[in-house]
C-alpha cells in the first residue's frame, strides 16, 4: 500500500502505527489524522501550496483511498 520513502516519511513524523503491512481500519484512520494535521500545520506556505514534505502528504493520503 505504501512506498518504502511514505513510510520513512510517517516514522519521522511519528504516526504510532507498528506495522505497515497489516493495517486496521483504526491504523489507516490514524494515518489519515496524523498526516493531515501535518499536512495542515507544517507543510503548506501562505498561499497554500505544499513545500516537499506537503507532496509527501498528499500521496500518502492518496493511497489511502
Amino acid at each position: 500500500m505504501f512506498t518504502d520513502e511514505q513510510i520513512r516519511f510517517m516514522k519521522r513524523i511519528s504516526v504510532p502505527v507498528k506495522d505497515y503491512s497489516h493495517m486496521s481500519e483504526d491504523d489507516q484512520i490514524m494515518i489519515e489524522d496524523y498526516v493531515g494535521d501535518y499536512l495542515d500545520l507544517n507543510c503548506l506556505d501562505d498561499d497554500y501550496n505544499p513545500n516537499e514534505d506537503g507532496l509527501m502528504c498528499y500521496s500518502i493520503l492518496d493511497s489511502l483511498d
